[in-house]
């Protein structure tokens, strides 16, 4: 039990390798580590900012479909959109195309998740999905 390392000529008696590869390995291993979780980390926080802001000019709008008013024009009750406005019980927005929302198939009272684009004199949904 109490022989020294240095008596057996520097070998790890259980692993029989020499003691300073494994001694090695290890400072080498935790920096290894924290990046490899760190790279984690800022992949899930990038992944949660692209989810509320898609690109420049671009916004991510949830609510409720509240009614058709022509062709492309819909009214949504919104929540708050992070960086762009605050909830409001109910908003117009323009469609890019009518085909977009004829696709989307929205029923009154449809939770939806719009991407809108802003300009100049109006509010343009570029992107229409039910939530469930």
């Amino acid at each position: 039990m109490g022989a020294d390392p240095r008596a057996r000529g520097g070998q790890d008696s259980f692993q029989g390798r020499p003691r300073v590869a494994a001694i090695a390995l290890r400072p080498a291993a935790v920096p290894a580590l924290f990046l490899l979780l760190l790279a984690g980390f800022a992949a899930g926080i990038w992944g949660t900012y692209r989810a509320a802001f898609p690109g420049r000019g671009l916004y991510r709008v949830t609510g409720v479909f509240e009614a058709r008013g022509g062709p492309s024009l819909i009214l949504i009750r919104h929540d708050k959109v992070p960086g762009f406005m605050d909830e409001m019980q109910a908003m117009a927005l323009f469609v890019e195309s009518p085909g977009l929302l004829d696709g989307a198939d929205l029923r009154r009272g449809d939770r939806v998740r719009l991407t809108v684009r802003q300009e100049p004199d109006r509010l343009v949904a570029v992107e229409i999905q039910k939530v469930r």
